[in-house]
Parts: C-alpha cells; sequence; structure tokens
C-alpha cells in the first residue's frame, strides 16, 4: 500500500505494517497507522497516520527509553488490545520536541500499548499525579548526552 507523508514523502507499506486504534487517539479521528523507524532519527521514531499525511507522532520505546516504566492494563484494554496471558506487549511514550534537548519532555500519563501479534494499539490514560504527561526524556539519561535506544519495529 502507497502512503503520502509530509515528512518522508511516499512510502511503499506491507498491510502488515498497519497498526489499527480502534479506539483513536484522544482528540483525533484517524484509526490507522504505521510505524516508521528512519535510522538517523534514533532514539525516536514515527506512529504515522496512514490516511492524514500530516499527522504522526514522535515516539520512543519506554522499554528501551525507562526500564522501570511499567503499565497495568484494566480488563477492559487487555480485551480491547485483543491480549492472552501469552501475548507480549510494546509500550511507547509519545514526545513533545523542543530546539533544545534539555526540553525534550515524554509522556508518561497517556503511554501508546501496541499488540505486536495483532497489530492493534490502544493509547491509555493513566490516573494520578505519579505519571507526568511532560517527563524530561533526557533526564532519563542520568547526565549521558544520548538515550542510545531504537523504536521496536
Amino acid at each position: 500500500m502507497k502512503i503520502e507523508t509530509s515528512r518522508f514523502g511516499l512510502l511503499d507499506i506491507d498491510d502488515d505494517k498497519i497498526i489499527t486504534l480502534p479506539d483513536a487517539m484522544p482528540g483525533f479521528a484517524e484509526t490507522r497507522f504505521t510505524l516508521l523507524n528512519p535510522e538517523k532519527h534514533a532514539p525516536f521514531c514515527w506512529l504515522q497516520s496512514v490516511d492524514n499525511p500530516d499527522l504522526a507522532f514522535v515516539m520512543v520505546d519506554a522499554r528501551q527509553t525507562l526500564p522501570d516504566y511499567a503499565v497495568s492494563l484494566t480488563s477492559d484494554e487487555y480485551e480491547r488490545l485483543s491480549l492472552d496471558e501469552k501475548s507480549k506487549i510494546v509500550v511507547f511514550l509519545v514526545v513533545t520536541l523542543a530546539t533544545d534537548p534539555a526540553d525534550i519532555t515524554v509522556n508518561l500519563q497517556g503511554p501508546i500499548v501496541l499488540n505486536p501479534e495483532r497489530m492493534i494499539a490502544k493509547q491509555i490514560v493513566l490516573e494520578g499525579s505519579r505519571f507526568p504527561s511532560r517527563y524530561p526524556l533526557f533526564g532519563i539519561a542520568k547526565g549521558r548526552e544520548t538515550v542510545e535506544t531504537s523504536c521496536a519495529g
């Protein structure tokens, strides 16, 4: 399938690389995305809309960026993601970019959980102040200038 993107031009994406977000993301109508992982942009990847060339979310893999970060799913979320007791998930954190790397943040309160076997994802909204929506990404690196990670894909 060919998709047009405003950042990466025309792309040819295999149908099995389409991720469905049946509930969409809050504030958006689009439900079909693909994960783009350009090497020169590591540790960042893009959740690119298949149907809207201008809509893409910058993300990082939570496991690689913040290993102690954990998401507990409700039974409803478990069902919406078509998970079973053997399923593995990938958790992504949405990034807010900034000119100064010290100002780049990740949203710990609204992770995107992906079932990679079924290519179904959902943005989970976590309750409580324990999870800030603007957590410094490079503060995670504990003094390193870069975070050496990559997005799963």
